[in-house]
């Protein structure tokens, strides 16, 4: 029997998916694709020519409205000088296209760092235009630095509500046969359904398994990926239900058959991805090589946190930064302080132990959430309560009700403001604003063979706070930090400082 979808472009099997058409034969998804897919690029490429004008217009407004307030003897500025700019965003798009930023598919902050380094480049490559050309009288150099500041966030915001939207008008949804309904199949099957940012839309997997297709993946909403056939069946599905990207994703394949099924594929699609049995391997720079007589690969990885260059980066940033927040956070903290004394007897503040760098013991600040004989407590509650205490143990937090938090307090971890007096430990040296959590000395003997962690200064946030905070078990903390230190670049701390700021607003993890 045929089913047939809504023809809205893409198809999936049972006419789940828009535009499904089922073999009638062979139970194959046959895909149609829709002219309006061809629209993806050049919607892409007019966003972000409006993105790069908004931002001239604003730092326009901003250069009239507020500069002369702030700064007398400014020269005068006029709608003449955003004119001058016009190349601009065709430039900043010309860069994007030569980067492939149109057609890459990846997870929205790899890409918006992407975006950074690329709109940088385009802005200095302007700026370097305008003196060789001797332009300088005819632009302002206020303008093009607002202009740079505001692109730096509103290109990347704004193509990711574009990318939102398109993918929701199936415009630039693609989908995608998974090779493999393994763990590996299913963790890239639930990241694609969570990051549509991406674009891919899996209609199907593809196992020798038996059992896996009888019982196919599910999506968290309960909806089932079939799984079409087997490895050796991949040709004549792909070319049957017409899908140009395949992802490679069985791990278990000897390297001679993965080998030869990658050779098969590739004749077949446009895109074919391979997800190799490397997990939780370092993966930020590494460099991709090859010896073109052996046809072999070679991943050249590095430490970026060993790189000497990268630590001063890292602390001048750190230092610049906390001198900034302590600054405008002041108020608050005093706020914070006062409540604190009123609600409950004892200090404002609450200090402890905890490893730093290379094994070296610092005392943390943070704002005293709980009572003065907390200790005492805590020690009663577990006594009389058995499912606190196995609670305990597997998060070292009580996360459903905890006797030894005060009403403030319980206000103040719940949006993690307790530990804004951190912001002292790292303009003292003793942590950093983005690395592994701060642990007790009583857990370092649990850290054995995750070493790596001592390498850096711990964060006041960090990975392990934008994945779960405290829903995350001890162990896999770890997994998280010793990922975060292998993987360190500069953006990646910018991105989770901004991660860190939706996190806490929304409260959840916090006990």
């Amino acid at each position: 029997m045929v089913k047939v979808g809504y023809d809205n472009g893409l198809g999936v099997v049972g006419g789940a998916y828009p535009g499904a058409i089922q073999s009638a034969s062979a139970d194959i998804p046959v895909v149609t694709y829709n002219k309006r897919q061809s629209l993806a690029i050049p919607l892409l490429i007019t966003t972000d020519i409006a993105a790069f004008c908004l931002s001239i217009i604003m730092a326009y407004l901003i250069r009239v409205e507020l500069f002369p307030v702030l700064f007398n003897n400014l020269p005068r500025t006029s709608w003449e000088f955003v004119y001058a700019l016009w190349w601009l965003p065709i430039l900043g798009c010309m860069f994007f296209i030569f980067e492939k930023a149109y057609s890459r598919r990846v997870p929205f902050w790899q890409e918006a760092g992407q975006i950074v380094k690329t709109t940088t480049l385009a802005f200095l490559v302007a700026v370097c235009f305008v003196f060789l050309t001797k332009q300088g009288n005819e632009n302002s150099r206020a303008l093009v630095m607002l202009a740079w500041i505001f692109s730096l966030f509103l290109l990347p915001a704004m193509r990711y509500f574009s990318k939102k939207l398109l993918f929701k008008a199936h415009i630039w949804e693609r989908p995608v046969i998974i090779l493999g309904a393994g763990e590996t199949g299913k963790l890239i099957l639930n990241a694609f359904n969570r990051e549509t940012f991406i674009g891919y839309k899996p209609i199907g997997f593809l196992d020798d398994d038996i059992k896996k297709q009888k019982h196919p993946p599910e999506l968290p909403s309960g909806e089932k990926v079939p799984v079409l056939g087997g490895f050796d069946d991949a040709e004549i599905i792909i070319e049957k239900s017409g899908v140009h990207d395949v992802i490679v994703a069985a791990p278990g394949l000897t390297g001679n058959r993965l080998v030869n099924l990658v050779n098969k594929l590739q004749r077949k699609t446009y895109n074919l991805l391979v997800i190799p049995d490397l997990f939780n391997m370092a993966m930020e720079g590494v460099e991709v090589q090859h010896l073109f007589n052996e046809r072999t690969l070679v991943l050249k990885l590095k430490n970026n946190l060993n790189d000497r260059f990268n630590l001063i980066t890292k602390t001048i940033f750190d230092f610049i930064v906390s001198l900034i927040l302590f600054c405008l956070l002041t108020p608050l903290m005093l706020i914070l302080a006062i409540a604190i004394k009123i609600d409950s007897r004892g200090s404002i503040f609450f200090s402890d132990t905890r490893i730093g760098k290379d094994g070296t013991e610092f005392k943390c600040y943070k704002f005293r959430t709980m009572y003065s004989n907390a200790d005492k407590i805590l020690e009663q509650y577990l006594a009389v309560n058995p499912h606190a205490r196995k609670q305990w143990e597997k998060y070292a937090k009580l996360k459903d009700y905890d006797p030894r938090v005060t009403r403030v307090g319980a206000f103040i971890r719940r949006f993690s403001l307790d530990e804004l007096p951190q912001v002292l430990n790292v303009i003292k040296g003793d942590m950093s604003l983005v690395g592994p959590r701060p642990y007790l000395p009583r857990e370092k003997e649990n850290m054995l063979g995750r070493e790596d962690i001592l390498i850096t200064r711990p964060g006041i946030t960090g990975l392990w706070q934008v994945s779960g905070r405290n829903d995350v078990e001890f162990a896999e903390r770890l997994r998280l930090d010793v990922w975060y230190v292998r993987n360190w670049s500069l953006w990646l701390d910018i991105s989770i400082l901004m991660r860190t700021v939706v996190v806490v607003l929304k409260g959840k993890g916090a006990y």
